[in-house]
């Protein structure tokens, strides 16, 4: 056996197979070692490669203090407020998204236990950091790979959501990993955990509105705290923040997702890794997995309105067009610097942006509105008896089914209180709230419709005073008439008057108080129509250039808002000087001011105009088209204004002034029906304005100075209450024209009294030829009857002669008819005799 092996190891062959054996052991052996000092270089290389280009991302990084990073961390955004002007605040400004802190003890183990299952395994393990876990998502990254697994903590998500941004770069990933290393060190991992729930998003509520921190997203979805969360549902939770609005059940508006199947799988997942990391026994596992869900969820909420629903939504509107104009001037961006193509973006941008910080910037926003003048403004709109009890309908056509559909177009109102001196809005009324809620459509702010005769003191009256044309003594003839600056059509009728009838000549005064049409539209036409205009546009009134030109403007065409209308009446009111309106007077930020309220002032009227017109308009209380409004007046003080309808009684108007507030009401349809009810339109309008100056003065009187009265200026003078306008040459003309037609008619008249004379000689004449026709017919009538009564007499006469002889022929033919038969009977008789003889 040796000689064997002996003889087999030393066989040619066998030493040739040795021979290379022995080479390709050396040649592979040599690779082998080749290659693992090649891998070790290169992978000291990579280490030193990647620690460089590390240190690169991060060379700029600044670590903050630790103090500073748990503060940051543990920021959550700050609700801003809203404030009364009489200093109460009225409710907190909505943010995108809901979220109530909770500490971690408040939170179900349950919950706990699904997050760091699925999201974060080793938590409680690494140092903020898992360095495998990293480098697999970067090899992901490099070779865009399908799968994603991910490769953040949640102390890094922790440190992307409340530090860094979204951004994806290898950078930010760099700063995540040395922030997150040395939160780690900042705070304990419970703090950690719970800033983590605080802050992470969990899609939408039953509201539809977006929520973040798991005691929202417990409330929003279950309707219960985090602390009470049964199993699945943590399950269900803790799967939503890997993609919040994919795995959140709710659409928006709060509607309940149609299909869920992939939020249902979520949990079963989350239950799984929860099982496999025997956080859950199996019994518990399964379970859970047979457990309706959907079952747990809130139903839709219909979203809960403030008390002041109107107040809330003109606040914030407001309120974010200031932020958007601060937050340009903190970057020194100027509108007029921005190209015109670029500039509706660049304001897009910044009301984005506006929005935001007044969201969650911890602002205090305080308006002008006096709670207590507010709140007694709404009763009177809410008070249905106060309407018509009928609904109205209106055809429109469906923006989304293209098809004409009834809609209700009950009668609406809306109203607004101005401080006359200095602008300040202190009460207003948005609408009916019907069935007692409110619509988004703030009718005193957003609502522009035709004024009416509410023009004539603002546009017609005080420019003809202003230019020197007339004074409230000049006169003008109402009367038919057309207007004059535009060429008639045909078809075209006359301007009328309300009631129909024209009063002939009156005073401006007189037109005013019982505001009378003509009148109005001939000042106005005698006027430069373009620049009576251009003090409404002074006024922040935007006017389009067709109405311009217009004289039908003299009537009100033109589209205002209540808030403009008010604003124009406290011009009047406050002498001349025009003072923006406004709601917010100032918003704060940690006790300083970011913005304080400088309302335009501009002067529009002379004092003298604006105070004969304000003396003309007090006639319309007193004697005018507003006694039904003062007999219902409560407020004593010194009361000017108008009242106004338009075309068709679709609107209708009365504003109000004292020398300290203005009051304008309107009622009217949104679908701009008629006006109609059991009580005529004005006077709801007016009970309605009656009722809100009652209340608003029993709330605060302060405002109204009904102590004093509107001071005649000094430029006033005894000639402005006489006929001294240059209006009085045309009264001359209407004098000749009308002495013309009166001597015309005196001519006309007495031809009439002529020709009644002639015609009554000739009725005199015709009468007594008629009389003496009909005379002559009764004697021939008296003669004819005469001979045929004689006629008839003879007639008769004859007849009765022939009737006397007719009897007396009968008679005698009666006596000879009986004579004869007595002959013949006394014949017979003796023939008897004879006979019987014989016998």
């Amino acid at each position: 056996m040796r000689e064997n092996w002996f003889k087999f190891w030393n066989h040619p062959r066998t030493k040739a197979v040795r021979h290379w054996s022995n080479i390709t052991y050396d040649v592979s052996w040599n690779i082998i070692l080749f290659l693992i000092i090649a891998v070790l270089l290169i992978g000291s290389f990579s280490v030193g490669a990647a620690g460089g280009y590390f240190a690169s991302l991060v060379k700029d990084t600044k670590a903050p203090p630790l103090t500073e990073m748990k503060q940051e961390v543990n920021s959550y955004a700050v609700t801003s407020q809203i404030y009364w002007g009489s200093g109460e605040k009225l409710t907190n400004i909505s943010t995108d998204e809901e979220r109530q802190p909770v500490d971690i003890k408040n939170i179900s183990p349950y919950l706990i236990d699904a997050l760091l299952s699925t999201e974060d395994v080793d938590f409680y393990q690494h140092d903020g950091v898992v360095p495998k876990a990293t480098l697999r998502a970067v090899l992901q990254e490099l070779t865009n790979s399908a799968s994603r697994t991910g490769g953040s903590t949640l102390t890094q998500q922790l440190i992307k959501n409340q530090i860094l941004t979204n951004e994806v770069s290898f950078e930010r990933k760099a700063k995540e990993i040395l922030l997150a290393l040395r939160l780690e060190n900042a705070m304990s991992k419970d703090e950690i955990l719970q800033a983590y729930l605080n802050v992470v998003s969990f899609g939408r509520n039953s509201l539809g509105r977006n929520i973040a921190g798991i005691e929202a997203a417990s409330q929003g979805v279950f309707k219960k705290s985090a602390k009470k969360l049964t199993l699945p549902q943590a399950a269900f939770l803790a799967g939503i923040p890997k993609n919040p609005y994919y795995y959140t059940p709710y659409l928006q508006g709060g509607v309940v997702k149609k299909d869920l199947t992939p939020s249902v799988n979520r949990m079963k997942t989350v239950l799984k890794r929860m099982y496999v990391a025997k956080n859950i026994t199996k019994e518990q596992y399964e379970k859970a997995i047979k457990h309706d869900i959907t079952k747990d969820f809130a139903k839709q909420s219909k979203r809960s309105r403030d008390t002041y629903p109107y107040v809330y939504d003109l606040a914030e509107r407001e309120a974010t067009k200031i932020m958007t104009k601060y937050l340009m001037k903190q970057d020194g961006v100027k509108e007029d610097e921005v190209k015109p193509s670029e500039l509706a973006e660049v304001r897009a941008n910044y009301q984005d942006q506006a929005l935001v910080a007044l969201r969650q910037g911890g602002y205090k926003v305080h308006m002008t509105l006096d709670k207590k003048i507010h709140e007694s403004m709404q009763q009177p709109a809410k008070n249905n008896g106060n309407f018509p009890g009928g609904m109205q309908y209106k055809q429109v056509v469906d923006p989304k089914t293209k098809k004409t559909v009834s809609k209700q177009d009950p009668e609406e109102t809306a109203a607004v209180m101005v401080q006359n001196e200095t602008g300040r809005i202190l009460g207003f009324v948005g609408g009916r709230y019907l069935d007692g809620k409110a619509d988004d459509f703030n009718r005193a702010f957003q609502a522009k419709r035709q004024i009416g005769s509410t023009a004539k003191p603002i546009l017609v009256y005080s420019n003809g005073i202003e230019n020197r044309l007339i004074t409230p003594a000049s006169t003008v003839n109402d009367e038919e008439y057309y207007y004059q600056t535009v060429p008639r059509q045909p078809g075209d009728r006359p301007i009328k008057n309300e009631g129909g009838r024209y009063r002939g000549n009156v005073t401006i005064r007189t037109a005013l108080e019982l505001s009378l049409n003509v009148p109005a539209v001939k000042i106005y036409e005698k006027m430069n129509m373009s620049n009576s205009i251009q003090k409404l546009v002074d006024m922040g009134v935007e006017v389009p250039d067709a109405i311009r030109y217009a004289p039908s403007a003299a009537l009100g065409t033109m589209e205002i808002t209540p808030v403009e209308l008010a604003g124009a009446y406290a011009t009047l009111a406050n002498y001349g000087e025009f003072v923006q309106p406004y709601v917010i007077s100032k918003i704060t930020k940690d006790g300083k001011d970011i913005y304080k309220a400088k309302p335009k002032k501009k002067r529009i009227y002379e004092p003298r105009t604006a105070y004969l017109t304000l003396d003309m308009m007090r006639g319309v209380f007193s004697k005018g088209t507003a006694t039904f409004a003062k007999d219902r007046l409560n407020v004593p003080g010194d009361w000017a204004g108008k009242t106004g309808t338009t075309n068709d009684i679709k609107d209708s108007y009365l504003v109000g002034s004292t020398p300290g507030v203005t009051l304008a009401v309107w009622t009217g349809h949104d679908q701009n029906n008629s006006l109609i009810g059991p009580t005529t339109y004005y006077q709801r309008t007016q009970t309605l304005w009656s009722q809100m100056a009652n209340a608003t003065y029993a709330a605060n009187s302060s405002y109204f100075k009904s102590g004093a009265r509107f001071t005649q200026p000094s430029s006033v003078t005894a000639n402005d209450f006489k006929n001294s306008g240059r209006f009085k040459e045309e009264d001359k003309k209407k004098k000749a024209e009308e002495a013309k037609k009166k001597k015309e008619a005196d001519a006309q008249k007495k031809e009439e009294q002529q020709k009644e004379q002639d015609q009554a000689k000739e009725k005199a004449e015709a009468d007594a030829k008629k009389k003496a026709t009909d005379d002559a017919k009764r004697a021939a009538d008296a003669k004819a009857e005469a001979e045929a009564k004689a006629k008839a007499e003879a007639e008769a006469k004859k007849k009765a002669e022939a009737d006397a002889k007719k009897k007396e022929a009968d008679a005698k033919k009666k006596e000879a008819d009986a004579k004869k038969q007595q002959e013949q009977q006394k014949k017979q008789d003796e023939k008897k005799n004879d006979a019987a003889s014989e016998n």
